[in-house]
């Protein structure tokens, strides 16, 4: 299975999506299937979709959609109170977040609302301080000093470093 992290279903998205033609070579998963007016998809929605009876290959994307089919460990929040929380000012929930995890808040920018609430968050919802989350996952048999413990005991990752000055950059024929 091959899933390409491009989710969004409208043509005016800007992405190099792969084309009818190069898909008929290959069968490929999750694309073009959200509509991008559709506001309540999460990454735990990606994860799900992804890792139903299968083991993913994935092309592209952002590292924390990879994450969350790379690493077990990943709370379903409440999207809801995500929303909620990102509605007060970077301000107020910085201040917030120091009050209840000053490690967390020192690491993250006052102006980076979602990741702030997403702490806050998994504070609510767990009870313990996100800094101190992150470190029981990393402590844990099989976690490290990037995450948790794997999904998946040997995984196989080409990152892909290139001079992004206009030149298209193409990786067909490398693997053949």
């Amino acid at each position: 299975m091959i899933i390409f992290l491009l989710l969004f279903s409208a043509d005016y998205v800007i992405t190099n999506k792969v084309t009818a033609e190069e898909r008929a070579q290959c069968r490929h998963h999750m694309i073009s299937f959200v509509d991008p007016l559709v506001s309540g998809y999460t990454v735990v929605d990606f994860r799900n979709k992804a890792l139903r009876n299968t083991l993913p290959i994935v092309v592209g994307g952002t590292n924390y959609y990879i994450e969350s089919l790379l690493w077990k460990v990943l709370l379903n929040a409440n999207p809801n109170r995500k929303l909620e929380l990102e509605k007060l000012g970077g301000a107020e929930l910085h201040k917030r977040l120091m009050e209840v995890d000053p490690k967390m808040a020192a690491m993250l920018h006052p102006n980076d609302k979602r990741k702030i609430a997403r702490s806050l968050q998994i504070h609510e919802e767990t009870g313990v301080p996100h800094s101190v989350w992150l470190e029981e996952q990393r402590g844990q048999e099989g976690g490290d000093g990037l995450g948790g413990p794997l999904r998946y005991p040997d995984p196989c990752i080409f990152w892909l470093h290139a001079d992004m000055d206009g030149t298209e950059v193409t990786i067909y024929g490398i693997f053949q």
